[in-house]
């Protein structure tokens, strides 16, 4: 319903929003995690944001799976010029020079507009209904945005299966066997898709869309729960 912006690539001073909406952000977007996004030092000099995405989900993450979301048709993008400066000032040692002076410097960020339509899939694993927020706010700038829910007939079957819904690179328990389509994100990596042999679900959601498989073993950010 507005611009959606994410640094989720960042050439120099040029800030890149991938057509793909990490789960990293659905989680908090949607209200099933809590979490104080702010900055934290990491050395004497400097602060960095340093989300706590494990701490945060983990009296959830065998409850409920929440998918990366993919673009649904086209998507328009706008590009705009950014202020890149930091909070750092000059401070120069001779007196007759002392004065602030900024040293941050200017960018451009690249932005999807509004109107642009995601498809996303929320599994729980306990059989329970999950919450549905009609609305929710999303991104860098906190862009609203209309959620549309539908449940959907899944299935579980087991063999060799072809998984057509982009996740996580950390939320697989292994890797792909063939047809890798992979794609570099900030702040984790993206499988768009590739071929496993597995327990695996099937969820099947009509015409046009149609099916969609996913590893039966996928978690959040499982990788860096082991």
């Amino acid at each position: 319903m507005s611009e959606l912006f994410f640094a989720s690539l960042e050439p120099g001073n040029n800030y890149v929003t991938r057509p793909i909406i990490l789960n990293t952000a659905l989680y908090y977007a949607l209200g099933y995690a809590q979490g104080n996004y702010v900055n934290k030092p990491v050395n004497k000099r400097s602060k960095k944001q340093q989300p706590a995405y494990i701490e945060e989900t983990n009296g959830i993450v065998d409850t409920i799976y929440v998918s990366p979301a993919r673009p649904i048709g086209s998507i328009r993008y706008v590009s705009e010029l950014s202020n890149a400066r930091s909070d750092d000032y000059i401070q120069y040692n001779r007196l007759k020079e002392q004065k602030n002076s900024p040293t941050g410097k200017f960018g451009t960020r690249k932005q999807i507009q509004p109107g642009a339509r995601f498809r996303f899939f929320v599994l729980t694993f306990d059989g329970s209904e999950p919450d549905m927020p009609p609305y929710i706010r999303i991104g860098k700038k906190r862009s609203k945005a209309l959620v549309t829910w539908r449940e959907v007939p899944a299935s579980m079957t087991d063999g060799e299966f072809l998984m057509n819904h982009p996740v996580l690179v950390d939320d697989l328990a292994e890797m792909p066997v063939g047809d890798l389509s992979f794609q570099r994100m900030q702040p984790f990596d993206v499988i768009e898709r590739g071929r496993f042999i597995e327990p695996h679900l099937v969820l099947d959601c009509g015409a046009p869309a149609g099916r969609f498989a996913l590893p039966a073993s996928i978690r959040f950010l499982r990788r860096y729960r082991a």
